[in-house]
């Protein structure tokens, strides 16, 4: 069994953090889109197509923190795109809420996340490469064991 790092234990629990959040945001926008504003209105299906996005990324995100645990070779690209896509979605969200700052906290957290998966030692051991690692070698004088030319 390959040793998992607690950088990429902590993405794989951010990842179900996302699908949880994601669940119930999914469940409050659809509610409230097919509830509780007019029919037919911008609004509503503003938050009918806000509400299913998350919807989607509630499933991927868990189907990522599971790759993520599991370290399947795919759960990079898949938390790249589940961070990205929570991101514009939290945005969005904003833009529906009346408190700007509720969608901030969320934001950061997945900016931070998308940022530690662009780490090359996180990058290699999802991905299953190996690091390169620059030899640093002392630089020899090169005239020292240069031969003369006759």
């Amino acid at each position: 069994m390959r040793h998992r790092s607690l950088g990429v234990t902590a993405l794989a629990f951010g990842a179900v953090m996302v699908a949880i959040y994601g669940q119930y945001a999914a469940i409050a926008l659809l509610m409230t889109g097919s509830v509780f504003t007019a029919a037919g209105s911008l609004h509503a299906a503003f938050t009918l197509m806000t509400g299913a996005i998350f919807l989607g990324l509630t499933a991927t995100a868990y189907m990522v923190g599971f790759g993520l645990w599991t370290h399947k070779h795919w759960a990079w690209a898949g938390g790249a795109v589940v961070f990205t896509v929570f991101i514009v979605t939290n945005l969005l969200l904003s833009v529906l809420a009346t408190n700007y700052l509720s969608a901030l906290l969320p934001t950061v957290g997945a900016v931070v996340a998308l940022w530690y998966l662009q780490r090359p030692a996180v990058r290699a051991e999802l991905l299953g490469t190996a690091v390169r690692a620059e030899a640093h070698a002392p630089m020899s004088d090169a005239l020292k064991g240069a031969a003369p030319i006759h």
